[in-house]
């Protein structure tokens, strides 16, 4: 088959790139670069920037993964939050909870992303915290444009807001979401971003901040405490990998869940994914479902904080176990019983190159839309609800307990061609991000396209059981193969009833990606930009 045409042609440029979901966090970030900061600079920059441009979807109440390139040296940055010592699976269970909270202060661990903005500059940043995270309280406070696609968003949460008098009065006007180009403001997330700059990491996690936090979670029932914050830190590890077809993929380790990525690519990696796609859509997109849903089965059988218990990631890689999971796929007929994750949760994914070809992957989550529901205060913090993401199952490697940090569905990649660096790339969306990024990886290395052109091209998503997802540029016939075999082929993912209004962007959302390759030719960079949601890349 021809290669798939994209609605727009790929970014290049020289010297350095952003991409990322929101146009004023590229242009803020491409500016860190184009005045002498470096990756880790300008990721930080972004980062404070996405927050006010997409609050619903990250910010300094949740947390975040990130995988550097530095010196041709590789670093991954786990700084996903502990739960609170507080909270126990005997809590929940003599409460009478079947599963953890999801809304409110009782979904609420401690947040991990700022103790890793912090800790991202301590080791790498060149310019003054505070100059880098000036443009967005600037942003806050004199107000933004709403983006299309965010507003969209923006009114899918819209209810949850409605839990907590603070959210309404921080995130909503006059009660209802921001239209479209309408002007935000956000003068107290404006001045916390300020004070963070002035005051730094541990005005957020043992100073003022902090107090405010706590004393916010005391008044909805919720479980932080300041000992809780004060023994937060981010921890910086080795990134996992796997081969596939001559690159290298790199992914965080548990309790991130870049296994799933590793573990379908390398099911894949048996099949002629080429041959099988120039001859047949459907088989294609079908053997895409099976390996990720088998995928997803073990990653909810195995993944959780590894201090609180051995993952065994490198029996899950081996050439044995894959084979095993290989064998059970049937090219005409869906495996009935494999079982993956919920697909709901929000994040931000950006990336950053620059001059030296330092490379910084980045994602940030406050977990679902608007995360907890919760606003601590007059902050302007939204609390995410990570904590949703236990299990109160006993013996489980993801069963709650104090200090754990809960699996992950937030995971920052990169890949290789031996030493160098391919790209830099990612996938939003919770368990559409490990989805997402095998079909990008198979569309260019399979199947020869660019960047712009793989993150462009449609998507399938599992959903759990053989419920699956597509979307609607896919002809006829290739859904109604994809029925025959067995697949339950439904609009998207039911929206819970307790918080959620009902709403098509994000039911059937297939995540948002961005990427930045490294012209293997000419060292130029190229970059691409997912329509799904306002994304640009943008380069100097």
């Amino acid at each position: 088959m021809e290669p798939f045409n994209a609605r727009r042609a790929a970014t290049r440029a020289p010297h350095g790139m952003v991409a990322s979901s929101q146009p004023l966090a590229a242009q803020v970030g491409l500016q860190v670069l184009k005045d002498g900061g470096n990756a880790a600079d300008a990721a930080i920059a972004v980062a404070a920037m996405v927050n006010v441009t997409e609050p619903m979807m990250n910010g300094l109440g949740g947390d975040a993964f990130v995988l550097v390139r530095w010196q041709g040296k590789l670093h991954g940055l786990n700084a996903s939050g502990i739960c609170p010592q507080a909270m126990t699976r005997d809590v929940f269970a003599e409460a009478g909870w079947r599963r953890m909270p999801q809304a409110g202060w009782c979904s609420v661990c401690v947040p991990g992303a700022p103790d890793g903005y912090f800790a991202l500059h301590e080791r790498f940043g060149s310019k003054k915290f505070a100059d880098l995270v000036e443009p967005a309280a600037a942003y806050a406070e004199e107000g933004i444009a709403v983006g299309q696609k965010a507003s969209h968003a923006w009114a899918w949460g819209a209810s949850k807001l409605r839990l907590s008098a603070h959210a309404a009065q921080a995130y909503l006007l006059n009660g209802k979401p921001p239209k479209p180009g309408q002007i935000f403001r956000q003068p107290h997330l404006a001045k916390t971003w300020r004070e963070l700059g002035k005051h730094g990491r541990d005005y957020y996690y043992l100073g003022d901040l902090a107090r405010q936090i706590v004393a916010a979670s005391d008044a909805g029932g919720g479980y932080l405490t300041l000992p809780d914050l004060a023994a937060q830190h981010a921890e910086w590890t080795d990134p996992i990998s796997a081969a596939y077809r001559g690159y290298r993929v790199l992914e965080m380790p548990p309790n991130g869940q870049g296994l799933i990525v590793l573990m379908a690519l390398r099911i894949l990696e048996g099949y002629d994914i080429a041959g099988i796609f120039s001859r047949d859509l459907a088989e294609a997109k079908h053997l895409i479902l099976e390996a990720l849903k088998l995928a997803f089965a073990d990653a909810d059988r195995y993944i959780g904080d590894p201090r609180f218990g051995a993952v065994p990631v490198d029996e899950l890689l081996s050439d044995a176990f894959i084979a095993s999971r290989r064998a059970l796929i049937r090219l005409d007929k869906a495996i009935p019983d494999a079982r993956a994750g919920q697909l709901r949760g929000n994040t931000t994914y950006f990336t950053v190159v620059d001059k030296d070809r330092n490379a910084v992957s980045f994602i940030t989550s406050i977990s679902d839309i608007f995360g907890s529901g919760m606003v601590a205060g007059d902050t302007g913090i939204i609390l995410h609800n990570r904590a949703a993401e236990f299990s109160l199952e006993p013996g489980h490697p993801n069963v709650i307990a104090p200090g754990k940090r809960p699996r992950h569905s937030i995971l920052p990649s990169m890949l290789f061609k031996g030493d160098d660096l391919v790209m830099s790339f990612g996938c939003m969306g919770a368990n559409m991000q490990p989805q997402g990024q095998v079909q990008i990886l198979l569309n260019m290395i399979d199947r020869g396209m660019n960047p712009q052109e793989a993150i462009d091209a449609p998507r399938v998503r599992v959903l759990g059981g053989n419920r699956i997802s597509l979307e609607a540029t896919f002809a006829t016939d290739v859904v109604a193969r994809l029925a025959s075999f067995g697949h339950d082929i439904v609009a998207g993912e039911e929206p819970p009833a307790d918080w959620l209004e009902p709403h098509d962007f994000q039911r059937s959302f297939m995540g948002s990606a961005q990427a930045i390759m490294i012209d293997p030719e000419f060292g130029t960079l190229c970059g691409g930009s997912d329509p799904r949601l306002d994304g640009v890349a943008i380069g100097y």
